[in-house]
């Protein structure tokens, strides 16, 4: 039985784990290419990808939403339902992406000027959300049909798609950036570019699924409409979360261009961390959408225990890798000895709250497996609001490498920590299965 449910959850896991590396290594080869152009345009990157993925962050809904309808439906044996479900969040994603690219494009200026950073900076980040803008359609695209797939325990065809379009990407941007001469907007125009080859390719894929099952692949306004209503609390859990990373931002932005870059890197590097680490709460939702769906609580006990067990082997390996690299790895990111000099103490610090980063987001693949969307929503509300006032206090420290490491060390306390307890509190009982 054991061994069972291990092979399950490698193979689901495996593959996500894949295919959510490949998204945060778009951003990721963005920060190296533009670290080389220098460091303005690299803490201007910091500001344009912290906005675009706060937008993205707030849509995740639709991944998580369609993974826990559809999959609760497939277990349930209506898999057409589940299908017809599933089409209408992609649908919902394409309408989003069009709405919030012309919000974006219209009020880009008095958005990047929030963060009160250096003019030329701002400029760059201005820049880089103009550009990157349109591919919002094709992002919250994506990340609705992933749930479709999720749902489906199909977790390899993802991955191929988004591992495709991540090392397009990398050719894509470096000539736009540098031979083309676009320099900060060909970084943009090419993570957009890829985006809209995966949107494509996934698109086929799902509408040959639904042939073959003869479910139509028509809108319903009224399944979208009720699709939009269903996440709304996941909306509000999302905001609260991107809503940290941006204040945690505004903050790092306060001390100046040098540390806002060593902030940058070290803010990539959280992020491939936790794509990778997430890739167990994605086999957590597929697999506890279905046991829910089927009305097995013994094997979701047994899922959770072996599941936790996982995630803390993990983070521990993801978590020693970035201490052991934290001389090296910077260097991938820039040239400049200034911010080479404050970020290895900062990805030691990012390196040691890896393993309970890990939990946290194990804890919510359970929840959002279970559809608890209401718990999250309220919880991550009452942690953002214990973390508002930690966070405000890093303004009293100096400049450098104390302020990195800092903000670094409330982030992973307070925020990834407060996470973690509120969401333990509701899984050890049984009101949310």
């Amino acid at each position: 039985m054991g061994n069972s449910i291990n092979r399950r959850i490698l193979q689901l896991a495996l593959p996500a784990l894949g295919s959510l590396i490949a998204e945060p290594l778009l951003t990721m080869a963005d920060s190296i290419l533009i670290g080389h152009l220098g460091t303005f345009e690299l803490a201007g990157l910091a500001i344009g990808s912290t906005v675009l993925n706060l937008i993205v962050g707030m849509s995740v809904f639709l991944a998580y939403t369609t993974t826990a309808v559809t999959g609760h439906a497939i277990g349930a044996g209506k898999s057409q339902e589940g299908l017809r479900k599933g089409i209408q969040g992609i649908w919902l994603g394409a309408a989003l992406g069009t709405i919030l690219a012309l919000i974006l494009i219209v009020f880009a200026s008095p958005i990047v000027s929030v963060f009160k950073g250096q003019e030329e900076v701002l400029g760059f980040a201005r820049t880089y959300l103009l550009v990157s803008a349109p591919g919002l359609v094709a992002m919250l695209s994506v990340l609705a049909a992933n749930g479709v797939f999720r749902a489906l325990l199909d977790t390899r065809t993802p991955l191929v798609v988004t591992t495709t379009g991540a090392l397009i990407n990398v050719p894509i941007s470096t000539i736009l950036i540098f031979p083309c001469g676009l320099g900060i907007a060909g970084a943009g125009a090419g993570t957009a570019i890829s985006q809209f080859i995966m949107t494509g390719w996934l698109g086929m894929v799902i509408v040959k699924k639904l042939h073959l099952e003869g479910v139509s692949a028509r809108p319903s306004f009224k399944l979208i409409l009720h699709s939009g209503l269903h996440g709304m609390p996941l909306v509000f859990r999302s905001l609260f979360l991107q809503a940290a990373i941006v204040v945690t931002t505004w903050q790092a932005a306060a001390f100046g261009a040098v540390t806002l870059a060593g902030y940058q890197i070290l803010k990539t590097i959280w992020t491939l961390g936790a794509f990778g680490l997430d890739a167990l709460a994605i086999a957590a939702q597929s697999l506890l959408a279905r046991a829910l769906g089927e009305g097995d609580q013994r094997q979701i006990r047994t899922l959770i225990k072996k599941l936790n067990g996982w995630a803390l082997g993990l983070g521990g390996v993801i978590g020693g890798l970035f201490i052991l690299t934290s001389p090296l790895l910077p260097q991938l990111f820039t040239s400049d000895s200034r911010v080479l000099a404050i970020t290895t103490a900062g990805l030691v610090t990012v390196g040691l709250f890896q393993p309970l980063a890990a939990l946290t987001y194990i804890y919510d693949g359970y929840l959002i497996g279970a559809d608890d969307s209401k718990y999250l929503a309220l919880s991550m509300g009452v942690v953002f609001i214990l973390y508002l006032p930690s966070i405000l206090l890093v303004r009293l420290l100096p400049a450098g490498v104390i302020s990195l490491v800092g903000i670094w060390a409330i982030y992973g306390l307070v925020f990834i920590g407060g996470r973690a307890l509120s969401l333990w509190l509701r899984i050890r009982t049984d009101a949310w299965m």
